[in-house]
């Protein structure tokens, strides 16, 4: 996959999400809505809004990573957080013995993969632990080598408590309610957030950013 495909790929599912958070924010705005239906639109907008911030970063970042596999890289060339990934599962062999010769070994495999061409399934740069609080996120980008972008961090609070605790609380059975202006709120957050990471994850594919300085 080339970059122009990843970014038209990116730009499709950006696109799908966005419409169905437009029509959410549509619904929760009509004119004298029946309380209960309302209520039961805002609440089922709360769980969607984070399905969608969780979707939008697990699968953009996952196809960032398959359009890195497709390039054909040699993992020396890859910043470190791919190098990483890719002998990941001889740095767990390595922490079962503290012998010179054994750990000497280990380097020397790891000095080796290190000249393979670059292929990992996209879940070992990838977790979003079933909560996508600010925290995991950052891991996630991270773990993908990029920046920590401000937005991210001045956001981190509005992700903790106004998408992933308001989605845990209704999709545990709690009886929170929130009113049209609210979710719309957190509806224009997401929108913020998944548009900004849209655009980070296109710019590092165009930029060769997944490479070593």
């Amino acid at each position: 996959m080339d970059p122009t495909r990843f970014i038209e790929s990116i730009d499709r599912q950006l696109a799908r999400r966005k419409v169905e958070l437009s029509n959410l924010s549509i619904m929760v705005s009509e004119q004298n809505p029946d309380p209960h239906r309302l209520s039961c639109i805002a609440r089922s907008a709360v769980v969607l809004a984070y399905a969608h911030w969780e979707g939008f970063v697990k699968r953009g970042s996952g196809d960032y990573v398959k359009f890195i596999n497709g390039a054909g890289i040699k993992v020396a060339d890859l910043k470190f957080p791919f190098q990483a990934a890719y002998v990941l599962s001889t740095f767990k062999r390595a922490s079962n013995s503290v012998k010179t010769r054994y750990l000497g070994e280990l380097l020397q495999e790891i000095d080796a993969r290190r000249a393979e061409v670059f292929s990992v399934p996209p879940d070992k740069c990838i977790d979003t632990e079933s909560n996508l609080s600010s925290n995991v996120f950052k891991e996630i980008v991270q773990g993908v080598g990029l920046d920590i972008l401000p937005l991210y961090e001045t956001r981190s609070v509005f992700i903790d408590q106004r998408i992933v605790l308001a989605r845990n609380q209704v999709a545990h059975g709690e009886l929170v309610s929130f009113d049209a202006v609210d979710v719309k709120d957190r509806i224009d957050g997401v929108r913020l957030l998944i548009d900004t990471y849209a655009d980070q994850l296109k710019n590092a594919a165009s930029a060769d950013a997944y490479l070593k300085i």
